[in-house]
């Protein structure tokens, strides 16, 4: 960034509008803020240039000077009697631009300076594989995971014992140190002790300082009936522990279902792919298929059934989301042709095929051989 071309500076056109240079500043006052860049001197010094630049160009009166004579017009008053620069005493920017940085970067910090600085903690995702049976019903699963949980021993401050913390000697306890450069002043997070106010002296044994702990965990999960796979399950408060104090983080379950031998779910409805023998086919009937609660249901075959043919058996299926009302089971026919025919299936799948005016494989192969004699 160049700090003598304002405009460059926040990338914008020199005819930019005050909008434009608003949102082009309030991009790049995030992305190089100091608390977002803790201990990083480019992004500092970009910052001081940001502000700087935004300062200028945001004022008509002063952009009008700048404009005219540039950077040095404005350190010179110039334009007499315009005001210039010669009163300003540097802009506090906690005070300009205090709802923006606040609501971005001090979320959760207190309130006020000298405070501890909250910080919610990490959202978790873990995985619950169950049954098809288990999702028809409704089921209460454990799932084991990793998080991290406020030390026991330190109550989370990181310290052992209360003399373990003492006063930040770099911004005094409160927090925060001020910096000023030409006009400007702006104050940030001390670096030193992250904006806590406070530094710890001697850790805690068990965590080493950080003040939370990783453990092994176990919570029942209770997963509603008819839920779908990929569904995901939050749980309040179930992620890691937050930081000095903050909110504990949340944990998602993601539900798999199992394959099912018999069964395939499409939405509240389970198809099943019922084997139907030829003649049953033929003939007509009746036959039983499985349901997903156990047991199982009788069924009509009409008379001509084709392969493929889908019969709907009304709530037959999954329950829907609450439980009220339940899918059909859709039962799809699987013609089965026998492999092995006894001599006597033989006799009588032949006559069948010759009333059918079907000639049959010995037939065909007969009248082959004399076609090539007389031929």
């Amino acid at each position: 960034m160049a700090s003598n071309d304002y405009y460059r500076t926040l990338g914008v056109a020199r005819n930019a509008g005050h909008d434009e240079i608003k949102t082009a500043y309030r991009k790049l006052a995030m992305k190089h803020h100091p608390d977002r860049n803790p201990g990083n001197n480019d992004s500092e010094s970009a910052f001081k240039e940001i502000n700087e630049a935004y300062e200028v160009l945001s004022t008509p009166e002063k952009r009008q000077i700048y404009d005219q004579y540039g950077v040095d017009g404005l350190k010179a008053g110039a334009g007499g009697g315009r005001g210039g620069f010669g009163g300003f005493q540097g802009a506090d920017l906690g005070d300009m631009f205090g709802d923006l940085f606040e609501n971005l970067f001090t979320q959760g910090q207190g309130g006020g300076r000298g405070k501890p600085r909250t910080r919610r903690g990490a959202d978790l995702k873990y995985g619950a594989s169950i049954t098809l049976e288990e999702a028809f019903s409704g089921v209460k699963v454990p799932v084991n995971f990793e998080r991290t949980e406020v030390c026991q021993e330190c109550d989370g401050t990181g310290a052992r014992g209360k003399t373990g913390i003492r006063k930040c000697p770099a911004c005094q306890g409160a927090g925060r140190v001020q910096y000023s450069q030409g006009f400007f002043s702006f104050s940030q997070a001390c670096p030193d002790c992250g904006g806590q106010g406070e530094v710890i002296s001697t850790p805690c044994r068990a965590c080493g300082g950080a003040g939370r702990q990783k453990k092994s965990a176990i919570i029942n999960i209770k997963i509603p009936a008819g839920v779908e796979d990929g569904a995901v399950l939050r749980v309040s408060g179930g992620g890691d522990a937050g930081l000095r104090g903050g909110d504990s983080g949340d944990l998602y379950i993601q539900v798999s279902l199992k394959h099912h031998p018999h069964f395939e779910r499409q939405g509240p409805d389970l198809a099943y792919e019922c084997p139907v023998a030829v003649w049953q086919a033929a003939l007509g009937g009746e036959t039983d298929v499985p349901v997903i609660e156990g047991g199982r249901v009788k069924i009509k075959i009409p008379q001509g059934t084709q392969h493929g043919k889908v019969f709907r058996v009304p709530k037959q299926g999954m329950p829907a989301a609450g439980g009220r009302d339940r899918g059909d089971l859709l039962v799809k026919v699987k013609l089965e042709v026998p492999h092995d025919l006894t001599p006597r299936q033989r006799e009588l799948f032949e006559e069948l095929a010759k009333i059918a005016g079907h000639e049959t494989p010995a037939e065909e192969k007969e009248k082959s051989f004399f076609k090539k004699i007389l031929g």
